[in-house]
């Protein structure tokens, strides 16, 4: 009952967080229109014996003109850890992860058609037979974005923070709001902010949410860095003691390898 619950509460606050977002006016990114909440899907992977990611990704474009062809390709990259949480005592499981981002009807009917379809099975039998994927559903909802950025930019890098939310979800947006408002006039580097809540198959996730920020480069990411430096900890200590717990941020390096 309270995993109910604490769904409920995202699902209630979503629309909430929209209020936060910054974009052009018609809110389309990468053929998506973000201004709502948009489905991600994150496959974790770990390749099997003996196969190469050379191997895998043959498959992967196999699968795009696959979607393309069908209508249902997703917005598609792929990250490897760069600056992790990981130790030799607590190993990172998988290669890589990959995230599929779409709308929730395109995304239903592609999953309907990966399930049913000679073609889909097919791809889907071949995939099994190159890796093991754990594979996690999410609510995610862009909160700032530079377009031009973001969709001419395909190798990038991703930081990853998951938190625990100290208070309700419309106290924690209108922070939120206040931090794209500091964005807009000072980005710091960062090209994109989004928030990610898992809703199927994250039972063991590390958070509640997950904040994504963005970064065409390490010399942007250091850039964002230096400004905490140089007194934008108060904001973070600020956010950590009075909104949320959370684990402190992972960076990854990301390859954007298909658009709609």
């Amino acid at each position: 009952m309270q995993i109910f619950k604490s769904v409920w509460r995202i699902l209630m606050a979503l629309p909430i967080l929209t209020s936060s977002f910054v974009l052009a006016d018609d809110h389309m990114l990468n053929g998506m229109n973000v201004q709502q909440p948009f489905n991600l899907q994150a496959n974790l992977c770990k390749l099997n014996p003996g196969v190469s990611l050379e191997d895998y990704h043959a498959m992967v474009e196999d699968y795009l003109a696959w979607a393309e062809k069908n209508d249902v390709d997703p917005v598609f990259v792929r990250q490897f850890p760069l600056f992790s949480h990981q130790t030799l005592q607590r190993p990172w499981p998988y290669d890589f992860v990959e995230f599929l981002a779409s709308d929730y009807e395109r995304w239903g009917k592609s999953w309907d058609l990966w399930l049913t379809s000679k073609s889909g099975m097919a791809l889907n039998e071949r995939w099994q037979e190159l890796a093991v994927c754990d594979v996690k559903q999410a609510h995610a909802q862009v909160l700032y974005a530079n377009r031009e950025a973001l969709e001419s930019d395909d190798d990038r890098y991703v930081t990853w923070n998951w938190c625990t939310p100290k208070v309700g979800f419309e106290q924690l947006s209108q922070k939120h709001a206040q931090y794209v408002a500091e964005l807009t006039d000072n980005p710091t580097g960062m090209i994109g902010w989004a928030v990610v809540f898992p809703h199927t198959g994250a039972a063991n996730m590390p958070g509640d949410f997950a904040h994504l920020a963005i970064y065409p480069d390490m010399e942007s990411y250091m850039s964002r860095r230096q400004s905490e430096a140089a007194g934008g900890w108060r904001g973070q200590r600020e956010y950590d003691q009075n909104y949320a717990d959370c684990t402190g941020e992972q960076l990854n390096i990301e390859t954007v390898l298909h658009r709609p």
